[in-house]
């Protein structure tokens, strides 16, 4: 009897690397009405790649924190590193190119305005920008010097030790705590360095505090379990700061749930008047995310915000996947980003870049990648 259904089950499985989901209905109205007409052709843009009906998609590369993305000297993070050199050896641009403006450092206002720089000139090449943050805990780190050394570390995001003893998010949002004046100095420096790239005409996909569905941020649900509710407030403060009293009407919200996260997605959502993109990330050879069903459900625009083989990668990993799965199992992402190369500090490094991989040229010139000279222009 097992053996007679061996076959019906292979075909089966056949069918089901196809998703026969349909096309879909997808919210391209912007969630702030006084949205740039570019910011509103490039969600038109990602809405459009986003029904399911394959026609391709956008290949992103993030190329660090900060000034990292400009140093030519950084062959780990830099941009000249994981995206001028791809582009020297194909004559291609990945369609996007992202940064983290924060995590590894608390970047100087000069600082992110190198990273600004790099950004403004894909845009101006014809390519898509995108901005996560990932900022370190306020409690540990006040912002009221950042000479050098005074910068913080990279485990200031992190749970670990004691690092979460104060954190309250609904303190963040409280002008009677102590925390909300730091808090908001914080946005403050982060709303400067965006004005900066408001101010070019660029379009930015903002993606902040990202992977909450997760505990091992400080933002995540360590401190608050099972309820969204801190994180939602944060967020729609947030919102409400940048586009009503900082007029950064260039930004498109990206909520980024990971793939991995013990809580569902839906836990911490914003609401759709807070969310113009949902990006989760995954990594892992084989490239199935389990949720990427319920990130659907929200109506938006998706892509996958942050994709990579498994974090001790070896650089084996054929990117030619990348395109294939997306093709086959997940038509709806209209864009991807690799992450950038990472030293573990035992002198082993994690190769997550297309250039640290395999076949990156062959994906860039594959048909239904789009990239940077394939885009339409977001005038």
């Amino acid at each position: 009897m097992r053996t007679a259904l061996l076959p019906i089950l292979a075909a089966l499985a056949v069918a089901c690397s196809t998703t026969p989901r349909g096309p879909r209905t997808v919210d391209a109205t912007p969630s702030n009405p006084e949205a740039t007409a570019a910011a509103r052709a490039v969600l038109a843009y990602l809405a459009a790649h986003s029904t399911g009906e394959f026609q391709g998609t956008v290949v992103g590369q993030n190329a660090g924190h900060g000034s990292q993305i400009a140093d030519p000297a950084n062959t780990l993070m830099g941009f000249d590193a994981l995206v001028g050199d791809l582009h020297d050896g194909t004559g291609k641009w990945v369609g996007m190119v992202g940064v983290d403006y924060e995590h590894d450092l608390v970047f100087r206002p000069e600082q992110l305005a190198a990273a600004n720089a790099v950004l403004s000139a894909h845009w101006e090449r014809g390519g898509l920008v995108t901005i996560n943050w990932a900022p370190q805990n306020p409690w540990l780190i006040d912002e009221s010097d950042l000479s050098d050394g005074h910068q913080g570390v990279w485990t200031h995001t992190r749970n670990q030790g004691s690092n979460l003893a104060d954190v309250n998010l609904d303190a963040l949002v409280d002008p009677s705590s102590a925390i909300y004046p730091v808090w908001r100095r914080k946005l403050d420096r982060i709303a400067t360095a965006l004005a900066q790239l408001r101010d070019a005409g660029v379009v930015v996909l903002w993606r902040p505090m990202q992977e909450m569905n997760g505990d091992w941020f400080w933002w995540g649900y360590a401190t608050y379990r099972n309820d969204g509710g801190p994180y939602q407030r944060v967020w729609q403060d947030m919102y409400r700061y940048f586009t009503e009293e900082k007029g950064l009407d260039n930004l498109l919200w990206v909520y980024s749930p990971a793939d991995s996260g013990e809580k569902p997605a839906a836990q911490n959502y914003p609401g759709a008047d807070y969310v113009d993109v949902v990006g989760p990330t995954y990594y892992g050879n084989a490239l199935r995310p389990g949720r990427w069903v319920s990130h659907l459900e929200f109506g938006k625009p998706v892509g996958f915000a942050e994709l990579g083989p498994n974090d001790r990668g070896d650089g084996s990993f054929d990117n030619r996947d990348y395109l294939q799965a997306i093709r086959e199992r997940y038509p709806e992402a209209a864009y991807f980003v690799a992450w950038h190369d990472w030293d573990w500090g035992d002198g082993t490094t994690a190769h997550m870049s297309l250039t640290a991989n395999e076949h990156a040229a062959e994906l860039l010139a594959d048909p239904g990648v789009i990239t940077a000279d394939e885009l339409p222009g977001f005038e």
